[in-house]
């Protein structure tokens, strides 16, 4: 398939959101997105919600399932006055760019303006994206091609700029007018604090070019603490002699296992809810009891790969003769790996998905043996990012002595 012509390079001075490089969020309208989401699935879930009395009285208790799409309806509702209360609290948070446009090759670099000082006790992230995206008839496919995430030092009393600086490497699609497929580029602003957290984030121009911010560079003070700590909660690292042991525990990925639990146990319920309403009188009565087997299948297999990512474990083990992995599930065994420390030829890693809450999105990476025997031997996952993975990988190399080269 042909791709459309290029636009003309100065196309985005033609866009209203980049007049100024003092770029504003669009977080003023958030609160209300979610209002009408919820007001959505509360409506959706009306005409069963008052049927459930009757329902129950004649022994359809499926009915029930309704109620988890008024629990999410009210969890939408208290997410809405979330982000009104941080609405409130913070206003307008304006990302000042320099160089402008972000540069690819060089620098997306600058600070953030707060109106309002922060709480004595927050944390803070800053995050890069570039997503590639292409309209389809109903929706819009959002795919993630790079990442970026710094956790900064938290700011001194008084302070009302939030330095940031990204080095981009040159290989990476410049942003593009939308159009069926093209890319974009955000900048999230992510402080947590008690109360309302500041949460914000912004489109913005990044083109080719080598320039450079040295003034962010420095005043950027980037904290490698919580990096080094959720390495240390994932890995869980031992070393006795030149015997190094990993032990990935199980629970750590359940932020990928709690929405497959979720929606594969509302699945099943409406299967469930479903399978009752099937009749047998004419083609159309046997609808339901079709669509039913549908959700089951659906269900059960989301509910079985939640339980699974739940319940994983992986125990690896690598010395001066082997390196070795165990896999459990729930404390039973399931596989056995072993390979000859000759045949290994570096540590590596590799992309295994992506998952999007909202507007974030997370690039999830595996720590891999790269060797000569076969198919990569993965050795760990759970990395978020791929600044995890890549300091996962440097930090094993250190305590094995084995080479570490990023995979093509």
């Amino acid at each position: 398939m042909s791709r459309p012509s290029p636009a003309a390079p100065d196309w985005w001075t033609r866009d209203k959101r980049w007049r100024h490089h003092a770029i504003r969020s669009e977080a003023g309208s958030n609160h209300w997105l979610l209002l009408g989401m919820a007001a959505v699935v509360f409506a959706l879930a009306l005409p069963g919600t008052l049927a459930i009395p009757e329902e129950l009285r004649g022994g359809n208790w499926p009915i029930l399932a309704v109620l988890l799409f008024d629990a999410l309806g009210a969890g939408l509702g208290l997410l809405a006055l979330r982000e009104w209360l941080a609405w409130r609290r913070f206003g307008e948070v304006e990302a000042v760019l320099d160089p402008w446009p972000g540069a690819i090759g060089g620098d997306v670099a600058g600070y953030f303006k707060l109106r309002r000082p922060l709480a004595a006790d927050h944390r803070i992230r800053v995050e890069l994206t570039c997503e590639s995206r292409r309209r389809g008839h109903k929706k819009t496919i959002t795919r993630p091609v790079w990442s970026h995430a710094l956790d900064l030092q938290a700011m001194q009393r008084g302070e009302q700029q939030l330095w940031f600086h990204f080095k981009v490497p040159e290989e990476l699609p410049a942003s593009e007018p939308a159009g069926r497929d093209y890319h974009v580029w955000r900048l999230t602003l992510d402080v947590s604090q008690p109360g309302a957290d500041l949460k914000r984030q912004y489109a913005i121009p990044v083109l080719p070019g080598p320039a450079r911010n040295r003034t962010a560079e420095q005043a950027t003070r980037i904290d490698t603490q919580p990096l080094q700590a959720a390495l240390s909660r994932l890995m869980n690292i031992y070393r006795s002699g030149d015997r190094v042991t990993l032990d990935f525990r199980p629970g750590r990925n359940w932020v990928l296992a709690l929405p497959l639990l979720l929606f594969g146990l509302c699945s099943i319920a409406s299967g469930g809810f479903l399978a009752t309403q099937a009749g047998v009188g004419s083609v159309f009565e046997l609808v339901p009891g079709l669509m039913a087997g549908v959700f089951l299948l659906v269900g059960t297999g989301m509910l079985l790969g939640g339980l699974w990512t739940l319940g994983h474990r992986r125990i690896v083990l690598i010395d001066a003769d082997q390196v070795a992995t165990r896999v459990f599930c729930f404390g039973w065994p399931i596989t056995t790996r072993h390979l000859p420390r000759e045949a290994v030829r570096h540590l590596g890693w590799q992309r295994t998905g992506t998952t999007q809450s909202g507007r974030q999105t997370a690039v999830w990476h595996a720590l891999a043996v790269h060797h000569r025997l076969g198919k990569p031997l993965r050795i760990g996952d759970g990395f978020k990012s791929r600044q995890a993975v890549e300091a996962a990988a440097a930090q094993l190399g250190q305590l094995t002595g084995l080479p570490v080269a990023a995979d093509a």
